[in-house]
């Protein structure tokens, strides 16, 4: 049995004393070592500031800061993430969009604003349901820094057994009056081929006697996101055609090449107010607003082997006895082999967070409170379409190749010249996806200065957050035989071509160019949907959190630190519907969390860390919504699970940190974490009322444990001519043990990730170069049980900022230089590869003022 954490607390804490005679004592006095002031100015500056935070941390903590007003390292929060040792990130349609810490899913990490949670919802109606932080919400001109908290600390929110990441944002009477900050930019897609406008000023203004102060800030950017896919559907053998020959073939049912084109605008807000009417009491009003509306166009040519028939003398098969190349023939009227896939979306996502704080800070105790709300809907109303010839079929049959990147190569290549040969077919879908989430939150904390032994402080707190989340599924589908009737082809919404598709991987041979629709779709839907809905997906979590934690500060000759309890009590109510009646399930747990964190000086300028805690992760609102699904006569259920308990994880980090000069370190972090109560979603046979007493039951349960341990390596300095370099390199074990007794890599994980950059700055410019690389990685495909692994992924990111004048700057940035791909393959057929997504290079260029 794990030795648990609460059981060796106090004897970290002996530990640490008894070995002080064995530690260097640093020639500073304790009271001495408070963070530095510094003045943020450039890529040196901001660095020395994050480096500045880290080490006078109690906690292993890393950080982002600016380099000035405006001045983010990188355009997104999540791609500035990546730079930090043990984070790897998820992109989607190229921005980051959630990130990996330490061998856990982006699900698994937590974000704040200001200390604060956040609501946060996707749009993406095939997306899972979860907590993970969508980062394409935030603008990065309005974050002064981010801190991550890796170590579990008493005082910060528990549900992260990842990361804890809190943004940061400025005040006025932090800054000097009337700061005044400007800019404008442009920003170019390499595969849109188009450059896109973006905007943002900051004002801060307080009184002489500096008791008050106001901050305005807004930004608006819009761009061109445009990505191109190949995939393929499904598993092979989920997929046996007969071919003409009658032979059993195993092949992928489907293929497709995919244009994916939005047009993005991001919006961002924030207004603080802050009163401080004495030098004791003061108070702070926060409201920032973040808007995200990305109306696209999915545009597809498929391939569906099915709808034709498979020629038993085209056939190539791999070791696996999978086909990686063949032909399907057209067989007659029907559905089309060869068709066209529309699908419009117009999704729009909103995320406010509003709080008022207040504090009054005596001789020896300060008292803070707390009281806030964050709100966050999306709303994605979609239209799909097919369209394909079903009359002359022999135009649409294709041969396939699935050996590299997936290749089409129509029978009849004219066939794709022209929208009249794409009729109307099989479907017309217009739906609306709804997704709420309130949080509202009340915090006390208390701290008491003290002077007893090595005991500095004492914090105290309390915290109370209802959360809710709700999702339906609005369907008002289009009359598909009355638009059927009208002869509706795609010449009647003539989008033009595409070609030229798929570059970095290579086509030769085959073609990239298709037919495709226009948004003028959207608006036939929307006059002809039907009056009635269907409403499907329906559900809600409630959450009612309460809180309370304790922790004690300490510090003595060479070593500081503290060590807490936070005592987490959650209730929960499910509810939704079952044979479209309402219904509800309830949960509650109780958790102690303990935590230690200790620093001791091994000599001036080398520190050692040791940190322990408990923390834990609370299930996606997927796995907990309330509803039934029962098949009699297949003697099968899928079952929702609101009675899931959260993920717990025990964790340790042991480390050491050389700060040879005031802006470079070098350092090594080893961590592990044991989570239980891993959940899998899993298929048993149980004895289940409404179904058979040999009922197939399929629902998420707590039944698998995980393990994650690595070693993080930092490196960065300051060489004193204006040059500078920054690396880390992250190994990370991970595996999680299944209800099948079986043991994988953990989802989404790469054992192997590392970062460089360097740069240059002097008076009049400064440049930076970025490199990331992480190894490949393994995902689950479509719950199916066969798994997908990423290749290997790696990306070049340059800026350079030419200083004009003290208070002007231009700047010019480059992201994913080298346009390179995600690439999928699915190792349990041979190796073929499953998907490949290119997203293109990015350009920016800005010009800035600040004063």
């Amino acid at each position: 049995m794990k030795t648990k954490i609460s059981n060796y607390l106090s004897l970290c804490i002996l530990a640490a004393l008894g070995g002080g005679s064995q530690v260097a004592i640093a020639e500073q006095q304790a009271s001495e070592q408070t963070m530095e002031t510094i003045q943020v100015r450039g890529i040196r500056g901001s660095l020395k500031e994050a480096l500045n935070s880290k080490r006078f941390s109690n906690s292993v903590i890393d950080s982002v800061s600016a380099e000035d007003i405006g001045k983010f390292p990188d355009k997104n929060i999540g791609d500035a993430m990546q730079r930090i040792p043990g984070v790897t990130v998820v992109r989607t349609y190229g921005e980051v969009s959630g990130v990996t810490v330490r061998g856990t899913a982006p699900e698994h990490s937590m974000v704040l604003l200001n200390g604060q949670n956040v609501a946060s919802v996707g749009w993406f109606d095939l997306g899972g349901i979860n907590r993970s932080f969508n980062f394409e919400m935030l603008a990065a001109e309005q974050i002064s820094g981010m801190d991550l908290y890796k170590s579990v600390e008493a005082n910060v929110n528990e549900g992260a057994m990842g990361g804890t990441v809190n943004l940061k944002t400025r005040k006025p009477l932090n800054m000097d009056a009337n700061t005044v900050y400007a800019s404008v930019e442009a920003g170019y897609s390499d595969g849109a081929e188009e450059w896109s406008p973006a905007y943002s000023g900051l004002y801060s203004w307080k009184n002489n006697d500096e008791t008050f102060g106001v901050l305005f800030a807004h930004s608006v950017e819009e761009s061109r996101v445009y990505r191109e896919t190949l995939t393929a559907f499904g598993t092979p053998d989920a997929n046996l055609f007969n071919d003409t020959n009658g032979v059993d073939r195993s092949s992928y049912g489907a293929m497709s090449s995919i244009v994916f084109d939005e047009e993005r605008e991001r919006t961002s807000t924030q207004l603080t107010l802050q009163f401080a009417p004495t030098d004791e009491l003061s108070f702070a009003l926060d409201y920032n607003f973040f808007e995200l509306d990305n109306d696209h166009i999915n545009s597809a040519l498929f391939a569906v082997v099915g709808f034709g028939a498979l020629d038993g003398n085209s056939v190539t098969e791999n070791s696996a006895g999978v086909v990686t190349r063949g032909t399907s023939v057209a067989s007659g009227p029907g559905y089309a082999p060869l068709f066209n896939n529309t699908v419009l979306r117009t999704p729009k996502m909103e995320t406010s967070a509003l709080n008022l704080s207040a504090q009054y800070k005596a001789e020896d105790w300060t008292l803070s409170a707390v009281i806030g709300q964050s709100d966050a809907e999306g709303r994605t109303k979609q239209s799909s379409t097919w369209w394909g010839d079903t009359a002359e079929t022999g135009n649409a049959g294709f041969t396939y190749d699935v050996a590299g990147a997936l290749e089409l190569f129509p029978t009849t290549p004219s066939y794709l010249d022209s929208h009249d040969n794409f009729l109307l077919f099989h479907e017309f879908t217009y739906l609306t996806n709804v997704r709420d989430n309130e949080i509202d939150y009340y915090q006390a904390d208390f701290s008491y200065e003290l002077d007893k032994g090595i005991f500095t402080s004492i914090d105290a707190g309390v915290k109370y957050q209802e959360q809710l989340f709700s999702a339906y599924v609005d369907n008002r589908d289009v009359d598909i035989t009355d638009a059927v009737n009208q002869g509706m082809s795609l010449a009647d919404y003539n989008g033009g071509f595409v070609s030229g598709l798929h570059s970095e991987e290579g086509r030769a041979g085959s073609t990239s160019r298709f037919p495709i629709g226009t948004r003028g779709l959207w608006q036939y839907g929307a006059q002809n949907q039907a009056t009635e809905s269907i409403i499907t997906s329906d559900f809600s979590i409630e959450e009612e959190i309460s809180a309370a934690y304790v922790k004690a500060n300490f510090e003595g000759d060479g070593f500081r630190g503290n060590v807490g309890l936070r005592l987490v009590d959650t209730d929960v109510i499910s509810k939704g519907r079952i044979d479209g009646e309402p219904a509800k399930g309830n949960n509650d747990y109780t958790n102690f969390l303990p935590s230690v964190n200790l620093v001791a000086d091994v000599s001036e300028d080398l520190l050692f860390r040791f940190a322990a805690g408990s923390t834990v992760s609370r299930p996606d609102y997927q796995d907990m919504q309330m509803a039934e699904t029962i098949s009699v006569s297949f003697g099968t259920a899928t079952i929702g699970s609101p009675d899931l308990e959260p993920y717990k994880s025990d964790q340790y980090d042991i480390g050491l940190e050389w700060y040879f000069n005031e802006a470079s370190v070098l350092g090594a972090t080893f961590f592990v974490k044991n989570i239980s109560d891993y959940i899998e979603t899993t298929t048993v046979t149980e004895d289940y009322e409404g179904c058979s007493e040999t009922c197939l039951v399929t629902r998420s349960r707590n039944v698998g444990t995980a393990d994650v341990s690595g070693i993080e390596i930092q490196y960065q300095q300051d060489f004193g001519n204006g040059f500078g370099i920054q690396a880390n390199y992250t190994y990370t074990d991970s595996e999680v043990t299944n209800s099948a007794g079986k043991t994988v890599p953990i989802d989404e994980v790469s054992q192997n990730s590392y970062n460089i950059s360097g740069y240059y700055e002097n008076d009049i410019f400064s440049a930076r170069l970025a490199y990331n690389a992480r190894d490949d990685w393994r995902r689950q495909y479509n719950n199916s049980g066969s798994s997908a692994v990423n290749d290997s992924y790696d990306q070049l990111d340059a800026s350079v900022v030419w200083h004009v004048h003290d208070n002007v700057d231009i700047s010019l940035e480059a992201v994913n230089i080298l346009n390179e791909t995600l690439k999928l393959k699915q190792p349990d057929f041979g190796n073929v590869v499953h998907s490949v997504d290119q997203f293109g290079a990015r350009y920016y260029l800005s010009a800035s003022v600040n004063f």
